[in-house]
Order: C-alpha cells, then sequence, then structure tokens
C-alpha cells in the first residue's frame, strides 16, 4: 500500500510592508511579492488564479504544462467580473497578512474525486470555515478566494486569504491587531485529512447517481422484458410464510428475485453502465478510505459503505418485486372469479395477462421511489458516519 499522500497543502504568506523605511531591507526583498499577492501590479496572483496563463508565474511555481483555469470562486460560488474588482480593492487596502497556497492531489485521486468546478467549490466551501476556526480566527472575518487548475499531470487548487479587520489582543498593542502569518502544522496537517475525506464524500453524487439510474427505469420496465420471470415468481412462491426478501421463507427464491432485479439493470446498456458506475464509486470511496486510515494507523471498517449500501438496496428492491409479486396474484384471483361465472376461459387467460402487465408497469414507480430512498439514506448513513470519525479525530468540532 502506497504511503504517498492523496492530498498535499502548502501555505505561505506576505507581510504588510506599509510604514516601513524605503530603504528597509524587507521592503526590498518582499516588496514586489506584496504588490503581486496584493494585487498592485497588472499580472497579479488574482489574475493568475482566474486565467492559469503561463506569463504569470513571477512567485508562483508553474507545473510545466499549459493550465485551464476553472474560473475564481468564494464561499458563494464563481466570482463575477464585478466581484472581482471589489476583491482586487480589497486586497490593495488590506493591511492584513496575505496567505496563498495550493492544494495538490496525486492524479488518480484528483481526476477521480476533484475533476471539476463543483466538486472543488463544494469541498473549499466546507473545508475552509473549519481551518479557519482550527487556525483561530473568525470565519467570518476572513476574505478567502480559490481557483480549480488543471494540466496533464495533476488537479490542484490554488487559494488565498486575508483578514478582513484586526481582531488580535497582543501584549505590546494597545489596540486590536491583525494576525501574524504563522500558522500551526498540525492544523495544516489536519486539513489535507479532512479534505481528502471530504472530498470522498462529496464524489458520493446520490442525488446525480439517483437520477442516472431512475430516468432510465422507466422505459425498461414497460417493456416487458423481464415479465416472463415474474409470472414464474408468481407461480413459484410459497403462498404461506412471511414474504420478505430477507426471511427464512424465501431465502432459496433470493437468486431469482436478483436476477430479475439484475434483468431489470442490464438489458439496457446505459442503465447498467450507470449502475456499475456507482458500484465503482462505492469500490473506489472505501479503498480511498482504507488507504487515508491506513496513513493514520486507524480501522475504518465502520466506514465502508460498499456492500452495506448494494446488499441493502437489493433487499429494498426484492421487497418492491414480492409486493407486486402478492398485488398480481390478487388480480389474477380476482380475474378468474368473475370470468368462471361466466366459464370465457379465453378471457379468464386474457385479464390474468392484463393484470400482470398493470401490475409490472406500476412496479415501475414502485422501485424508482424505493430507490430515491434508499439512496437518500445512504448519503445520510455515509455523512454521519464521515462526520463521527472525524470528530473522533479533533477534525470537527
Amino acid at each position: 500500500m502506497s504511503d504517498v499522500p492523496n492530498v498535499n497543502f502548502f501555505l505561505e504568506y506576505v507581510n504588510n510592508l506599509r510604514g516601513l523605511p524605503e530603504d528597509d531591507k524587507y521592503r526590498d526583498m518582499f516588496g514586489e511579492k506584496r504588490k503581486f499577492y496584493s494585487s498592485t501590479k497588472e499580472n497579479d496572483y488574482l489574475k493568475y488564479v482566474q486565467t492559469g496563463s503561463k506569463e504569470i508565474t513571477d512567485y508562483v511555481e508553474y507545473s510545466g504544462n499549459s493550465e485551464k483555469s476553472h474560473g475564481v470562486f468564494n464561499q458563494n460560488g464563481l466570482m463575477s467580473p464585478e466581484d472581482m474588482k471589489i476583491l482586487r480593492k480589497n486586497l490593495r487596502v488590506t493591511e492584513s497578512v496575505i496567505w496563498h497556497g495550493v492544494i495538490s492531489f496525486t492524479e488518480k485521486f484528483g481526476n477521480t474525486y476533484c475533476d471539476n468546478y463543483e466538486k472543488a467549490f463544494e469541498m473549499m466551501k466546507q473545508e475552509m470555515p473549519k481551518f479557519f476556526r482550527n487556525c483561530h480566527f473568525n470565519p467570518d472575518n476572513i476574505e478567502w478566494f480559490a481557483g480549480l487548475h488543471e494540466n496533464t499531470d495533476n488537479k490542484h487548487i490554488h487559494f488565498s486569504f486575508f483578514e478582513k479587520s484586526p481582531q488580535r489582543y497582543k501584549r505590546d498593542c494597545e489596540r486590536l491587531c491583525y494576525s501574524d502569518g504563522f500558522l500551526p502544522e498540525k492544523v495544516i496537517a489536519r486539513a489535507k485529512a479532512s479534505i481528502e475525506l471530504n472530498l470522498m464524500k462529496i464524489s458520493f453524487n446520490v442525488n446525480e447517481k439517483r437520477k442516472l439510474l431512475t430516468e432510465e427505469l422507466k422505459n425498461i420496465m414497460q417493456t416487458g422484458v423481464y415479465m416472463n420471470k415474474i409470472n414464474s415468481l408468481v407461480i413459484i412462491l410459497p403462498r404461506e410464510g412471511r414474504m420478505q426478501y430477507d426471511s427464512e421463507n424465501l431465502k432459496k427464491y433470493r437468486p431469482h428475485i436478483d436476477l430479475i432485479i439484475n434483468q431489470i439493470i442490464s438489458n439496457n446498456d446505459e442503465l447498467s453502465k450507470k449502475f456499475y458506475a456507482f458500484n465503482s464509486i462505492l469500490s473506489t470511496r472505501d479503498s480511498e478510505m482504507v488507504k487515508a486510515y491506513s496513513r493514520m494507523k486507524r480501522d475504518c471498517s465502520d466506514l465502508l459503505l460498499r456492500d452495506k449500501c448494494i446488499n441493502d438496496l437489493y433487499r429494498r428492491l426484492g421487497n418492491i418485486v414480492l409486493y407486486s409479486v402478492k398485488q398480481i396474484r390478487q388480480d389474477q384471483m380476482k380475474c378468474e372469479f368473475e370470468t368462471k361465472k361466466r366459464l370465457q376461459i379465453k378471457r379468464i387467460e386474457k385479464n390474468k395477462r392484463k393484470a400482470l402487465i398493470n401490475r409490472c408497469m406500476q412496479l415501475n414507480d414502485l422501485v424508482n421511489r424505493e430507490i430515491i430512498n434508499a439512496f437518500e439514506d445512504y448519503q445520510a448513513l455515509l455523512e454521519r458516519a464521515n462526520n463521527a470519525r472525524l470528530r473522533e479525530e479533533g477534525y470537527l468540532d
């Protein structure tokens, strides 16, 4: 198992140089750098974050390939030109230290868990306030911005932040002061672990996968390709005892029920791809979770969700199939009773088939609703498990 961390978090800062003599060594050493990060020169850091321009690399370690930026964002989302105009004004007048950094990912991890703006934005919106609190900042007093960059090697997020107003008490200062630039290494280490787990959680995009699975189930259900197997189940299932997927009474019929569920999914190439993509996301997420916690020498078996979610999904869908079988039986018995009185045997069979088709069509909506409920439950389960572990490790208050 590789010990290379999936997430790296690099942070530096530039001090405010106002008030220093023109010949001061710090002004001479860091004056141009402060101008770059405080937007007091044309090609500034904000422009670099926005465009990924190769030319604007005086103080940024360039990756060596042509970078693509997904735009500048803050806690409210992508910033408009007017938003950036206000940000530049604030950067130019602030007397705060300006912190700047990059969050970088291994190629595989970045391509899996932080491959678009939406994931980067959600992660930063959640993680930056936690990071600020752990640094003993007031998150409401921090102005920050970031941008996701990518090249042929890896994806990474450039970011910067500063204090809006002085809020520190210092012994040698008669008034409130801005913070010093130094931030504890242990806070940065916590941020790395928290970011890694957060991205894995975000990539478990339940709403997206739920939509992919449910939209096409309607067409599959209505084709009747699995009706013969449903009809077979109507005939062979016992008529007494507990009719639940996990009941001992139905243990030997479970493979038949699973076959119906599998056929609903596999008879459509697109639906099959999306289902197995969902399965792959869970498997990859569990694998990355094991790696992350292994580096911390912690057990994460209680956080592994792939088997739990897939087994639970089959259980829930299996119960929907069994409910439909019960309804089909009732409908067919009713048809048989009513038509036998008139001795119309052909109509008996016709009405039985009609009852089967109607219930299979209704099964569509039942399965869709159950999948939605199931995925919402899995999302809540994942969030609870992650939050519990993060609190235990001290990453969450």
